[in-house]
């Protein structure tokens, strides 16, 4: 046997196998009968076919286990992705409340101005007639002292007492006495 055996071959030849196992037990190589040729073929085939079987399930093994996590990795996902929906639907509800009390907050405050200025109006209203009127009664007092009314016209009622009677609106008359002056 040479010296020049390949050991990173892929595949080695039976008869260069059965030479080194030959030479390392110090015995002649025998050749092979027809039987041992077959079986040894039927061996090949075997140990080809678990072989490529094992690769096979070996391959099925990676692909589920990579399938598996594959799965995993997606349901991982989509938890995370449903968190961050919660997460962010629980900040877009508390902004949506912050707006609203911020808008209550400003609809109340907008209120109480109103209803300050409506005071303030119907206040500087109830001053402005007050004043207006004492204006008016002064500007009369005023003109009535500056043009006065003119004095009525006196009216003359005779009443003439009847000769025969001793009373005259319940008062007893006498008759003129000559001594007074004003009878």
């Amino acid at each position: 046997m040479d010296g020049s055996f390949n050991y990173d071959a892929a595949d080695t030849p039976d008869e260069i196998v059965r030479g080194v196992a030959a030479a390392m037990s110090d015995s002649a190589l025998k050749p092979l009968t027809d039987l041992e040729i077959a079986e040894r073929d039927e061996w090949r085939r075997d140990f080809l076919a678990r072989q490529e079987q094992e690769r096979a399930d070996a391959e099925r093994h990676r692909l589920e286990r990579e399938r598996q996590q594959a799965e995993v990795a997606r349901r991982e996902a989509a938890i995370a992705a449903q968190a961050e929906r919660e997460k962010a639907q629980a900040a877009r509800t508390k902004q949506i409340d912050r707006e609203l009390r911020r808008r209550d907050m400003f609809d109340l405050r907008m209120a109480a101005a109103r209803q300050d200025a409506f005071q303030r109006n119907v206040e500087n209203a109830q001053r402005n007639a007050v004043r207006q009127q004492n204006i008016s009664r002064i500007l009369d007092d005023i003109n009535t002292m500056a043009n006065p009314p003119p004095l009525p016209k006196p009216t003359v009622v005779v009443v003439e007492a009847d000769p025969e009677a001793d009373e005259f609106c319940g008062v007893k008359v006498t008759r003129p006495n000559p001594r007074r002056s004003w009878w």
